[in-house]
């Protein structure tokens, strides 16, 4: 039987997937830097990896943030023959991983990067849209700040505030200043409207692969805790209030855990070439975070029981499909809504 292993499964998202894992039935192995997991492993560490892992295990890869990692899982990956699957959201990640992709086609093995919210959710919705030749892909994320808020995500989220991004933007990548260009959706009323400010995501560069039609892709977010939104726009304008931000940001996420909301979610719009647009809402009041690491759990499930066909660097459009991922959030209690 191959071993299924949560990287980072004492952390948040980890802790979820392996949660999701075992309700599915698959056993699982906790890998951690922490002596408390069943496998001690450093994530830019390739001798922990070496150490730990052996060929055809299955790797869910948590251990966030990812715009700190190196890539030595995966090169480890490659080595040894593993099966990985991440769910990474930063943009530079992506053109690393994208950047070993012969290597990972000359090893035969599967690596689906972005098996989450950031890049397999948004892939899905735009295949079940309909609009087979998309335009414009915009994202507007709404976390649930009262369960999501720790320090990784927070550090993510300040350093792009008032810095330079990047987005897909009239077919290539353009840098903009993070934190700007407010945008308003309409999310349902477990959340209710929303203004979200720019933000880099993983989206900008794999989507456009999926779809050649598509000229701009770009994420937005909303920090869903009262004050905040007010506070990050005040840092985008001062270089003194972020750097404050920064080394407060274990007060900052406490503060978000304790004014945040417990509902959650991510909007989309997607523009066809005739301007014709459609929207969508995965939100949920209480667990919305399982859409995070839905598309990895389904993903690894199919590899552990062998009906996973794809190998080599797999993009996120074929992680997963849209009718099981979208069985699996209802199951959740995360449903998807076409909004008007």
């Amino acid at each position: 039987m191959r071993r299924v292993i949560v990287l980072g499964g004492l952390g948040h998202f980890g802790r979820i997937a392996a949660e999701q894992l075992r309700l599915l039935r698959v056993g699982v192995q906790i890998a951690s830097r922490n002596p408390a997991a069943d496998l001690q492993v450093d994530a830019n560490d390739a001798e922990s990896i070496r150490a730990a892992l052996r060929a055809g295990d299955i790797v869910i890869d948590a251990a966030g943030p990812f715009h700190g990692r190196s890539t030595a899982l995966l090169e480890s990956a490659i080595e040894i023959g593993v099966d990985l699957i991440d769910i990474n959201d930063d943009l530079r990640y992506a053109e690393a991983v994208l950047a070993l992709q012969p290597q990972i086609e000359s090893a035969g093995i599967r690596v689906l990067s972005s098996a989450s919210t950031v890049s397999a959710v948004a892939t899905a919705v735009v295949r079940d849209s309909g609009i087979a030749a998309p335009k414009r892909v915009t994202a507007f994320l709404v976390p649930a700040a009262r369960h999501t808020a720790h320090t990784g995500a927070a550090l993510s989220l300040i350093r792009s505030v008032g810095r330079p991004v990047r987005v897909f933007h009239d077919g290539h990548l353009e840098q903009c200043s993070g934190w700007s260009d407010p945008r308003r959706f309409p999310m349902p009323p477990s959340i209710g409207p929303i203004c979200g400010r720019l933000f880099e995501s993983a989206d900008a560069l794999y989507l456009p692969r999926v779809w050649p039609s598509l000229r701009d892709v770009a994420m937005y977010v909303d920090t869903n805790t009262r004050g905040v939104n007010t506070l990050l726009r005040l840092a985008a304008r001062s270089p003194v209030a972020r750097r404050l931000l920064e080394r407060q940001v274990r007060m900052a996420t406490w503060f978000a855990r304790w004014l945040g909301s417990s509902a959650g979610g991510i909007g989309y719009e997607i523009e066809d070439a005739g301007g014709r647009i459609a929207r969508y809402a995965i939100a949920s009041e209480k667990n919305s975070f399982v859409a995070a690491v839905a598309p990895a759990v389904l993903a690894a499930q199919a590899v552990a029981e062998d009906r996973f066909p794809c190998r080599g660097l797999v993009l996120p459009d074929r992680h997963v499909e849209p009718f099981e991922l979208f069985a699996f959030l209802q199951s959740a209690g995360i449903p998807i809504r076409e909004l008007s």
